[in-house]
């Protein structure tokens, strides 16, 4: 479908309500970040049906937000798992919702507020984009760093899209390394 399709152009678009996005992160206490100078981006797993979906076009667009993003914070990103000191992987899960809210006014009449109270209800469909990324130790097999952004995903043009993407992979990697 449309909307399959085009779910990493839609990735993260701006909410009206939120000017920037966030990320919610995790890690591993015990794991020292302080050895941490290269990372090697896998590749997206078509493992299940909304994997599948995304473009290689989109991947591929994704994939260089977060290289970006990453080299800005002083990190050099490898091609080659071997001379990684993590590896990273991503995917972007979907989720229709609805947002039904109810408002309640008075009607006026020939009086100011004298009338009777009338309820509204508004109703609209969105999809809900949640970014996953995750940091893996190569030694271990095992994620030591996470972070999650959330946001409403819209239909944008390719230019709103680029920068939408660039800022998904700044929030992710915002506190990254942790101190």
């Amino acid at each position: 479908t449309l909307i399959a399709s085009a779910a990493v152009l839609l990735l993260l678009t701006a909410c009206s309500t939120t000017p920037s996005l966030e990320a919610r992160t995790d890690y591993n206490r015990e794991f020292d970040f302080s050895g941490v100078e290269s990372i090697a981006i896998q590749p997206v797993q078509r493992a299940n049906l909304a994997a599948v979906r995304i473009s290689d076009m989109q991947v591929a667009r994704m994939n260089t937000a977060f290289r970006n993003a990453l080299e800005a914070r002083g990190l050099k990103v490898v091609d080659d798992n071997a001379r990684a000191d993590l590896l990273m992987t991503w995917h972007l899960v979907t989720e229709e919702r609805t947002d039904v809210r109810t408002y309640n006014t008075h009607s006026m009449y020939n009086c100011w507020r004298c009338g009777p109270a009338v309820s509204d209800v508004s109703v609209r469909q969105f999809t809900q984009g949640t970014l996953i990324v995750d940091m893996i130790d190569p030694a271990r097999n095992r994620s030591v760093w996470r972070s999650i952004v959330q946001s409403r995903l819209r239909q944008t043009d390719a230019e709103q899209a680029e920068a939408l993407r660039n800022e998904a992979a700044r929030a992710s990697f915002a506190q990254f390394p942790p101190s």
